[in-house]
């Protein structure tokens, strides 16, 4: 190990779960040493992973998590602490008295790291030390963990306020799905709520905001925030990207407008025609499209237009997409008018001038 670069502060600065995430992010090999009152803590990263970790809390010593787990009992627990010197460990000699296997054994070992983690992720006073190093002594095991899912679970624990409140930092900072998350997640097995507030971060939120639009209670979704926080799946947002995204999104939500004012246009001519014709408006619906040209046709693909003649605004987006076209706006324009010209054409051709003063009232309500 290099004792070349450490970095020393303190829990009131920083918390554990931010300590962990500046490792996993920056890939690094260290040991992160905690000093708490009458505990000490040592979390071992090998290229951004959690790999092992040890602490001097004898409730968390690997006999006393086998015997909590029921996996051996009392008697073999005492059989194996008589026996131990100074030189071997506790599941060493529960090997050699035959107590446990060694798949056993590995799975024990695994769960001890896990509740050292989860508990020095709870640490709030103390100091800590971040000693970077190219490679572990031999006696410090390599655990295949999930790391990101085991600080989610760890953070999911945490029940002080001043914790997590100091995980999030500021209510207004603004927050977006890093890019690789939704790769991430599926190995994540993200519960109901953490997929949930995840999916709120669909475009970027300020932690206020997102409280506000959370089902959950605010504690809860700043929890689930700070865990995402935490293994980096959630990140600040760079406000030139913000001002991009906010722009394109308010241009959607400009042609979503249109897109329903049209539709409640088309949906009264389809009842207008309905209460005229009856089912045969369905056959009508098919003439109406045949007025549309071929170079706007395809973004009509995967709708029917039987649903009271409504246009799919998403389909239609979707559609846009996949054209490779920029010019949304005037997609939408042409769809939406071509088809209004269709109805009013095949309407005058149907009934001739008997629906027109009715026809003309919905098209200047789309002029307002």
């Amino acid at each position: 190990m290099s004792d070349d670069l450490s970095i020393q502060g303190t829990l009131a600065e920083t918390t554990v779960p931010d300590l962990c995430r500046s490792l996993i992010r920056s890939r690094e090999t260290a040991i992160i040493s905690l000093e708490a009152v009458d505990r000490h803590d040592s979390l071992y990263f090998s290229d951004g992973r959690i790999v092992y970790a040890t602490t001097s809390d004898p409730d968390l010593e690997l006999g006393e998590i086998l015997l909590r787990m029921g996996e051996i009992n009392l008697q073999q627990y005492n059989d194996a602490s008589e026996r131990m010197v100074s030189s071997k460990r506790i599941g060493a000699v529960l090997l050699e008295l035959g107590y446990l296997k060694p798949e056993e054994l590995m799975r024990a070992v695994e769960r001890q790291v896990c509740s050292i983690v989860m508990h020095a992720l709870t640490f709030r006073s103390g100091s800590y030390t971040i000693e970077f190093a190219s490679e572990f002594s031999r006696e410090i095991l390599t655990l295949g963990i999930n790391t990101e899912r085991l600080l989610m679970d760890g953070v999911g624990r945490v029940e002080h306020w001043s914790l997590i409140a100091r995980g999030i930092g500021k209510m207004t900072r603004l927050l977006r799905q890093a890019d690789d998350a939704d790769a991430r997640i599926y190995h994540l097995d993200l519960s109901e709520e953490e997929s949930y507030v995840y999916s709120l971060f669909s475009e970027p939120q300020t932690i206020e905001l997102l409280c506000e639009r959370s089902y959950l209670s605010n504690f809860v979704t700043c929890r689930t925030v700070w865990g995402f926080l935490s293994v980096n799946l959630i990140i600040e947002t760079e406000s030139g990207q913000v001002d991009q995204r906010r722009a394109a999104l308010e241009s959607e939500f400009e042609l979503e407008s249109s897109v329903e004012s049209y539709n409640s246009a088309f949906q009264k001519i389809f009842n207008m025609v309905f209460q005229e014709i009856g089912d045969h408006t369905y056959d009508f619906v098919d003439r109406v499209v045949t007025h549309i040209s071929p170079e706007v046709l395809p973004y009509l693909s995967g709708m029917s237009l039987v649903n009271e003649a409504r246009i799919d605004f998403d389909q239609l987006l979707n559609n846009m997409i996949a054209s490779g076209s920029n010019d949304k706006p005037t997609i939408v324009h042409n769809v939406l008018n071509e088809l209004l010209y269709g109805w009013i054409y095949e309407t005058k051709v149907e009934f001739g001038t008997r629906l027109e003063d009715r026809i003309n009232e919905i098209v200047e309500g789309l002029k307002r």
